[in-house]
């Protein structure tokens, strides 16, 4: 994929995009209609009313839908609808268009089953972290992983986002107190964060060569004393 560099450390931008829903995606569908016994057999026999008290994270996941790699889900009995590069109210209006063939008076909510983010370099716990959340901003990833090392880099984080099939990257500045107006302090799913690492890491205490060093010293001084010998 092509990628991009852009600058994000700008006053006064429009808050982040409406998210637009991707390959892999985890949806969270739920279908209601005047006829509850039909529409409970959209939502995996589950009633609304146990919807409502079920929505933990796992039951969350085990209910969702997965956008398969051609931008499909699967409903029962309606097949394939293509949702992929919709916004969330848009797939539901696709669904409910969908639906009207078998349910009366049908509307359906699409929510996201989990808020997925990478964080990587230097922060306590690199990987893969899902919060539970509508929405998540750049603090709130990094307290995910536990917030930086002491050797993060507050003035070098890098935001990497897919946009429009091309990888786009974008520097953060966290000491930049515009930064809350910037177009990426929130975050959208699927975004990658990397955080670099403080130029004195490189010969901070764990790594600096102490014992170069201290060999190098041990020899010039050897050395003097050999040459102040000689001397006398």
């Amino acid at each position: 994929m092509e990628s991009s560099i852009a600058d994000t450390n700008m006053a006064n931008k429009k808050p982040t995009s409406t998210y637009r829903i991707q390959s892999k995606d985890e949806l969270y569908i739920k279908v209601n209609s005047l006829n509850p016994k039909t529409y409970d057999f959209f939502n995996g026999g589950v009633s609304n009313s146990n919807l409502g008290t079920n929505n933990n994270d796992i039951s969350l996941y085990l209910n969702s839908y997965t956008v398969n790699d051609s931008g499909f889900i699967q409903l029962p009995v309606v097949g394939k609808v293509e949702i992929k590069g919709l916004t969330i109210n848009e797939a539901a209006a696709r669904l409910e268009e969908s639906l009207q063939r078998f349910l009366t008076e049908v509307s359906v909510t699409v929510k996201l089953s989990g808020f997925n983010i990478t964080l990587l370099g230097e922060v306590k716990h690199p990987g893969r972290h899902t919060a539970y959340v509508s929405q998540m901003n750049v603090l709130e990833a990094l307290a995910l992983a536990g917030d930086m090392t002491p050797y993060g880099n507050r003035q070098k984080v890098f935001l990497i986002r897919e946009e429009k099939g091309k990888e786009q990257i974008y520097f953060l500045n966290l000491l930049d107190r515009n930064l809350i107006h910037s177009n990426n302090f929130n975050l959208l799913p699927n975004d990658i964060i990397y955080v670099e690492p403080l130029d004195a890491k490189t010969w901070g205490f764990e790594t600096f060569p102490y014992n170069i060093i201290f060999s190098s010293l041990t020899t010039f001084i050897a050395l003097m004393a050999l040459i102040l010998q000689l001397k006398k």
